[in-house]
């Protein structure tokens, strides 16, 4: 009877340890309203609509999450969904890196990894995780569109892009909402970890990609750059290159994701 005695007191000192974490953190989402517009899009596509500019894409208003969801928020998925923990996701939805940073399957490294943004996620459990929101994944042209920003700070977000790309991956990211917050109210969109797009391998340059019939059927020769909007935004071609080589089940260290949904 003192042993569980000692036992329950143990459970009860340890959950009050974690649960300002813990709790802050599952309960911290927010989401902003991005209002509709048009931006231009790294990659010039031909609008389905011939009144509309070669080089700006419409943009309906939608919500997107203002942080990266945290190692936090994922373990309260991963508690009510046991099928997305790691000792029990199937292999067609996710590698065998994921989740690798969490010691077990309902736990976190530390107090400090709650607040950091889970990563080595799967599309298939990210996608999964916004749609228990009542959500799903932005598309590219939203989470690019959200970046733009209606071209506030641009310099200074190309800027903190090269210095972040010129580093080595930490053994571990910071923890979100640091950075500071774009015209939007959407922050960490640079510098803390790639993010999943609903259709991340929507801009795969292949021969069935471009137009056949059209003049623009050349534009992707030397190089693939002809048809892009500045071919010297280096951070551009490194987010579009990293989406292309990517596959559903895959997961990266420093791979990530938001939610974003309709009005």
């Amino acid at each position: 009877m003192r042993d569980a005695r000692r036992l329950v007191g143990a459970i009860l000192a340890f959950a009050a340890m974690v649960a300002p974490c813990l709790g802050a953190d599952a309960d911290r989402t927010e989401m902003k309203l991005i209002p509709a517009g048009f931006y231009m899009p790294f990659q010039r596509i031909k609008p389905a609509d011939p009144q509309l500019s070669f080089a700006a894409t419409p943009i309906a208003a939608f919500r997107l999450d203002a942080e990266p969801v945290t190692n936090a928020q994922f373990l309260a998925f991963v508690t009510a969904h046991p099928q997305w923990r790691k000792s029990q996701v199937k292999s067609l939805f996710a590698d065998d890196r994921y989740l690798w940073r969490w010691p077990g399957d309902l736990a976190l490294a530390d107090a400090q990894s709650a607040s950091e943004p889970v990563t080595n996620v799967s599309w298939f459990a990210a996608q999964a995780f916004c749609r228990e929101r009542g959500l799903r994944l932005p598309t590219t042209d939203q989470w690019e569109y959200a970046l733009a920003d209606n071209g506030r700070d641009q310099t200074e977000i190309r800027a903190r892009s090269l210095e972040w790309l010129a580093k080595p991956n930490p053994p571990r990211p910071g923890v979100v909402g640091v950075g500071p917050a774009n015209g939007f109210g959407i922050r960490d969109m640079v510098a803390l970890v790639w993010e999943w797009t609903l259709d991340f391998d929507a801009f795969a340059m292949t021969v069935e990609s471009r137009d056949p019939n059209g003049k623009d059927s050349a534009q992707f020769c030397g190089g693939a750059a002809a048809g892009v909007t500045d071919p010297s935004d280096y951070p551009a071609f490194m987010r579009f290159a990293l989406r292309a080589s990517l596959k559903a089940a895959y997961t990266a260290d420093n791979l990530g994701f938001r939610c974003a949904g309709e009005l």
